[in-house]
């Protein structure tokens, strides 16, 4: 049984990419709202009729917050621009490991299973997955098995049928028969990878 696992954060880039700059055009529109809060009555004091003295302090408090808030403001958004991208990763993770299982096990094999980290979303949903793929593994163990059994009854009764009196056509239609059904149940045993798969072709 083979799990998927995950060693990357970029796991789906477009739309994690999408809600990163989602969060950071939010985040830069909030920032700009409180920045215009700030620094709207020192720009005012500039324009209204006041004091020279008091427009020189609003002008030296707009330089000071220009000179240290800006490069805080940028950090601030580079953070929160990574931080989208880890939280978004719970989520794209998960789905992007449904979706491989989704495609192996259309494409025949049954010993994938999930196994998220801890702390993704989705956990519930990986187990239900898993569960669906168990029963399905178990589906063709027990079809393999009963192929074993037909195997050998077809043996078993053309070994019969060949110590009794019985014509050679009649032997041969029935066992072509039986062959037939067999190899039905083959090919829809070898679409699929499982444990406890049969070698055998006969």
């Amino acid at each position: 049984m083979r799990p998927y696992k995950r060693k990357h954060y970029f796991i789906n880039k477009k739309i994690q990419i999408k809600y990163a700059l989602f969060t950071v055009s939010l985040l830069i529109l909030y920032t700009m709202i409180l920045l215009a809060a700030i620094f709207a009555p020192y720009v005012m004091a500039l324009f209204l009729d006041l004091p020279l003295s008091q427009k020189a302090e609003a002008a030296e408090v707009l330089l000071l917050l220009h000179n240290n808030i800006w490069p805080g403001i940028g950090l601030i958004i580079v953070l929160f621009g990574a931080f989208s991208i880890f939280i978004t990763h719970k989520l794209a993770g998960p789905v992007f490991v449904f979706e491989r299982m989704a495609k192996d096990i259309a494409g025949g094999d049954l010993t994938i299973r999930v196994k998220l980290r801890k702390g993704d979303d989705l956990l519930d949903l990986s187990g239900d997955l898993n569960q669906m793929a168990d029963n399905l593994e178990s589906l063709l163990i027990n079809l393999d098995e009963e192929y074993k059994k037909l195997s050998s009854y077809v043996a078993e009764l053309r070994k019969e049928l060949e110590s009794r009196n019985i014509s050679e056509h009649t032997i041969i239609e029935i066992a072509k028969k039986i062959d037939e059904d067999k190899d039905d149940i083959r090919k829809t045993l070898d679409r699929y990878s499982y444990r406890g798969k049969s070698l055998s072709s006969d």
